[in-house]
């Protein structure tokens, strides 16, 4: 005890006005007493245990994973977003560029059409390929076929549907 540092605490009930109020003038005395009975001594070893919260190493294991979860969750969506919002800028710049190119095959479909008339065409294998146009004796027609033919390729006996899956099998493994 005598190498220990030793401090007074105060008991602060003794200041309330409730308890102030109901002592009177003769009963000094025993105010005198109560004060000196309420005095606690605290040595300093105690008193820094006393303020020391005890913490549970679980607890602390368990609120760091939930924040290291929730940061990832957070930068995974910020991530995805943006590259959902770059994904979105290429497909905006196809949809234009998609746009554009119609346009220019439209235009030259136009041309295409506007040049190759039938007169043009014509005139064309007239004068440059030394061709002339058919005329009616030179035109026969002929007929390929009496009518639509058709025939079954096959061994002509009727299979079950677990000789079919033999079949499949034995062919798959030769």
């Amino acid at each position: 005890m005598a190498g220990e540092k030793r401090t007074e605490a105060y008991d602060l009930s003794l200041f309330d006005s409730s308890e102030a109020a109901q002592m009177s003038g003769n009963d000094k005395k025993s105010k005198k007493k109560k004060k000196s009975g309420k005095i606690i001594s605290i040595s300093q070893g105690s008193s820094a245990k006393a303020q020391r919260r005890k913490r549970n190493p679980i607890t602390i294991a368990t609120v760091a994973i939930l924040t290291i979860i929730v940061s990832a969750v957070a930068i995974m969506m910020v991530q995805n977003y943006a590259n959902l919002n770059e994904i979105n800028e290429q497909i905006t710049a196809k949809n234009k560029e998609y746009a554009v190119l119609q346009n220019e095959q439209a235009q030259y479909q136009l041309k295409i059409d506007s040049k190759l008339t039938d007169t043009f065409v014509k005139n064309y294998a007239e004068t440059k390929l030394d061709m002339v146009p058919a005329k009616k004796a030179q035109k026969k027609f002929i007929s390929l076929s009496n009518g639509d033919k058709g025939e079954v390729l096959g061994s002509g006996k009727d299979n079950s549907v677990f000789d079919t899956i033999i079949e499949a099998f034995s062919g798959a493994f030769l």
